[in-house]
């Protein structure tokens, strides 16, 4: 199998710039370790699977928006391993209009350190983020 390269990381990031979250997770373990960092909000926490980050995490950022968020691509850093699509890549992500259920716009910057297996597929990611952003965002748009 070829090194991970930064144009494997845009192919899959490329899903997530055209609202195509489905696409996107296809390419995520179904066992990752996802960290959403910080201390200011709710869903700051260890995610133990594709499933639980899906649920507990990202739909419910998506709950709080009338219209979806997507995210652009604003660089892309890739740090391959020997043997395999193994390696670690840094994606720095711009959110590209997404309005709040308030009506406010709601474009958070991130940034993602990802960790990728021997088949290509994003095995851990440590997202960082505008927590206080998204605990303003999360507080204001609540069902």
């Amino acid at each position: 199998m070829p090194p991970l390269t930064k144009e494997h990381v845009l192919s899959i990031f490329a899903h997530l710039a055209a609202g195509e979250a489905s696409s996107f997770f296809d390419h995520v373990a179904e066992d990752v370790d996802w960290l959403v960092t910080g201390s200011a909000h709710p869903l700051a926490k260890r995610y133990h699977s594709k499933e639980q980050f899906i649920r507990e995490s990202w739909r419910g950022v998506g709950s709080i928006l009338q219209k979806p968020m997507k995210l652009s691509v604003v660089g892309v850093m890739v740090e391959p391993e020997e043997g395999g699509m193994k390696g670690r890549a840094v994606v720095e992500l711009k959110g590209v209009g997404g309005v709040l259920k308030s009506g406010k716009e709601y474009n958070n910057e991130y940034c993602w350190v990802l960790g990728f297996n021997d088949d290509g597929m994003i095995a851990s990611v440590r997202a960082y983020l505008d927590t206080a952003m998204l605990r303003d965002a999360l507080g204001e748009n609540a069902s």
